[in-house]
C-alpha cells in the first residue's frame, strides 16, 4: 500500500504509478490542491484494490481514469467538487464493490453513467444537487443493497428506475422536495410493491400533502393518476448506447473475471457517523498529523464489520440536514473552495515522495 493522503500534491505525471504493478491500495485523499488528474494517472494498477481521491478539489474526472483497473474494489470520491460523471466512466469496474461519491456538486445521472458496475454492493450520493435520475441509470446495479441519496434536489423518483435494484436493502431518500402528486405514483407502488429499510419520504408539494409521508399515502390519492410514467425522462442529452455485458481483461470473455482478494481497509468515510459531515473542515496539513490508524476519523480507520455496527449512526444526519436546507438551498462549507484555506506549506512533488519511498523499500523489492 502507498498512502500519500495529506501532502499537499498539486499534479501528478502521467504513468508516475506505472512501475507498482503489485499496489494494492493507494490514498491520495485530503490533497486539497489537486484540482486535475491526466487519462493515464493510474496506468499500469492492475492488482489495485482500493483507491482514494476523497476531499481534493476535483470538478470533473477524465472518461478513460479508471480504465483497466479490473481488480478495484473501493473507489472513494467523496468531498470533491464533482459536477458531472461521464457515461461509462466506471465501465471496467465490474469487480466494484464499494463506490463513494456524497459531498459532490452534481446535478444529473444519465442513462449510462453506473454503467459496467455489475457488482457493486454500496453507492452513496447523498448531499450532492441531484435533481433528475434517467431511467436506465440504475440498470446495472442488481447486486447494490445500500443506497444514500438523502439531501438532494430530487422532486420525482421512478419506480421503474428502482425496480431495477432488486437486491436493494436500505435506502435513503429524505431530505428531498418530494411531489406528490401523479408523477410520485409510480415510486409509491414500488414501496407498496417492494420491502426495504427506508427513511422517510417527505412531501412538500402539494399543500394539502406537505409533511405527509408518500410511502403512506391511500391508493385512492393516485387513483386519478394515468397508469403510464409521467416521470420518464424525456430528453436527447443522454446517451443511447447499447447495455454493457461485463468483460474482464481475459479478451473479452465475459465468464473469466478477476476476482481480488477482499480489501482490509475499509475506511470510515461514509459521511454520516457522529454528525461530522456537516462541521467546518480541518486545515489539510494538520488533519491526520497526530492520528492513529484506529483513529475513527482516521482515513486508515477499519470500519465496524457486522451489519447492526455500521447502522448504529443510521439516523444521524449533518448539520446541513438539521437546518431543513434542501440541495441547492444548502450552504457550502466555508472553505471548500480553498480560498479561506490558504495555501500552506508549499506543495510538495509526488515525484519527489514516491522515489524517496523507492528507495526505502528498494532492499525488499516491491
Amino acid at each position: 500500500m502507498l498512502w500519500l493522503y495529506s501532502n499537499n500534491i498539486s499534479s501528478i505525471q502521467p504513468g508516475t504509478f506505472r512501475e507498482l504493478r503489485k499496489l494494492e491500495e493507494l490514498d491520495l485523499g485530503d490533497n486539497r490542491h489537486l484540482r486535475t488528474l491526466d487519462p493515464e494517472t493510474f496506468q499500469g494498477l492492475v492488482k489495485l484494490q482500493s483507491l482514494h481521491l476523497y476531499r481534493c478539489q476535483l470538478s470533473s474526472l477524465p472518461s478513460t481514469l479508471f480504465r483497466h483497473l479490473f481488480s478495484l474494489q473501493y473507489l472513494y470520491l467523496q468531498d470533491n467538487h464533482l459536477l458531472y460523471l461521464q457515461d461509462d466512466l466506471f465501465v471496467d469496474l465490474s469487480n466494484l464493490t464499494h463506490l463513494f461519491l456524497h459531498g459532490n456538486r452534481i446535478r444529473v445521472l444519465s442513462e449510462n453513467v453506473f454503467r459496467g458496475l455489475t457488482g457493486l454492493d454500496r453507492l452513496l450520493l447523498h448531499m450532492n444537487r441531484i435533481h433528475q435520475i434517467h431511467r436506465w441509470a440504475f440498470r446495472d446495479l442488481y447486486k447494490v443493497t445500500i443506497l444514500y441519496l438523502f439531501n438532494n434536489s430530487l422532486p420525482a423518483l421512478s419506480g421503474e428506475t428502482m425496480s431495477d435494484l432488486p437486491a436493494l436493502e436500505f435506502l435513503r431518500l429524505n431530505n428531498n422536495p418530494w411531489v406528490c402528486d401523479c408523477r410520485a405514483r409510480s415510486l409509491w407502488r414500488w414501496f407498496q410493491q417492494f420491502r426495504v429499510s427506508s427513511s422517510e419520504v417527505s412531501c412538500v408539494m402539494p399543500a394539502d400533502r406537505k409533511g405527509m409521508d408518500l410511502r403512506f399515502l391511500p391508493e385512492s390519492d393516485f387513483l386519478a393518476c394515468p397508469l403510464s410514467n409521467p416521470n420518464q425522462v424525456r430528453t436527447s442529452t443522454f446517451s443511447t448506447k447499447t447495455r454493457w455485458k461485463p468483460v474482464g481483461p481475459n479478451n473479452g470473455n465475459s465468464n473469466e473475471v478477476l476476482r481480488g482478494s477482499s480489501n482490509s481497509s475499509l475506511n470510515n468515510l461514509y459521511g454520516l457517523a457522529d454528525g461530522k459531515m456537516g462541521t467546518g473542515e480541518p486545515n489539510p496539513s494538520s488533519f491526520y498529523k497526530d492520528l492513529q490508524s484506529n483513529d475513527i476519523y482516521s482515513p486508515k480507520y477499519d470500519s465496524p464489520t457486522e451489519e447492526e455496527d455500521y447502522w448504529a449512526s443510521y439516523g444521524s444526519e449533518d448539520g446541513r440536514l438539521r437546518e431543513n436546507c434542501i440541495g441547492l438551498d444548502c450552504p457550502l462549507n466555508a472553505g471548500t473552495d480553498g480560498a479561506s484555506q490558504g495555501l500552506g506549506p508549499r506543495c510538495l512533488s509526488l515525484a519527489v515522495l514516491l522515489h524517496i519511498w523507492l528507495l526505502l523499500l528498494q532492499p525488499q523489492g516491491l
